[in-house]
């Protein structure tokens, strides 16, 4: 993996959070910071895809593609924020369709 050098400017009381993180893991700091930012990309790609699911703009499918998660993954998450899983007579048809052959 290639890694390209950037800057930020972070409140202290941030980088003391880090740098203690990194002590009670045992792991360089740019390292945590490394997956911290991973980690809340994903956060932030799921709450967006959740977002255009809740509004309607989006298919229960083309949201588990925009998370990055399996469709079985996003039920869960969709259960676990609240959010009800819409299923259209559309979508129902074209399972029904499906399992008939």
């Amino acid at each position: 993996m290639a890694f390209k050098v950037t800057t930020v400017r972070l409140p202290e009381e941030t980088v003391e959070a880090l740098e203690d993180l990194s002590d009670k893991l045992r792991r360089e700091r740019s390292e945590v910071m490394r997956e911290a930012i991973q980690i809340g990309i994903g956060e932030m790609k799921l709450r967006l895809a959740l977002e255009l699911y809740r509004e309607g703009r989006v298919s229960f499918g083309r949201t588990a593609e925009l998370a990055g998660l399996s469709q079985r993954a996003l039920f869960m998450e969709l259960k676990q924020r609240g959010i009800p899983y819409r299923y259209s007579e559309e979508s129902f048809m074209e399972e029904a369709q499906r399992l008939v052959g």
